[in-house]
């Protein structure tokens, strides 16, 4: 996916490799085995990303508004934005 479109109209440019507007959610229980695996020494590099990756929800952060969107497979979203009080 080499573009995502923001709610609010701001185009998020993912088509140049890693970028800061893209984050994986990644449960604590993932991140502790990940922990244990790392701290035995027996994850390799390639491995340790696998790992990320599985389970991993990917989230875009809009640098415009803040909003998060949240994907739910099948180039389904759900945009979060923060509550102003």
């Amino acid at each position: 996916m080499p573009k995502f479109a923001c709610v609010c109209g701001h185009v998020i440019n993912l088509s140049q490799g890693t970028s800061e507007c893209e984050m994986s959610l990644v449960a604590e229980q993932k991140i502790d085995e990940i922990g244990y695996a790392l701290s035995n020494r027996w994850l390799s590099e390639d491995e340790f990303y696998e790992a990320i990756d599985q389970g991993a929800v990917t989230v875009y952060r809009c640098q415009q508004c803040g909003r998060l969107h949240v994907d739910q497979g099948g180039g389904q979203f759900s945009s979060y934005i923060k509550e102003v009080n």
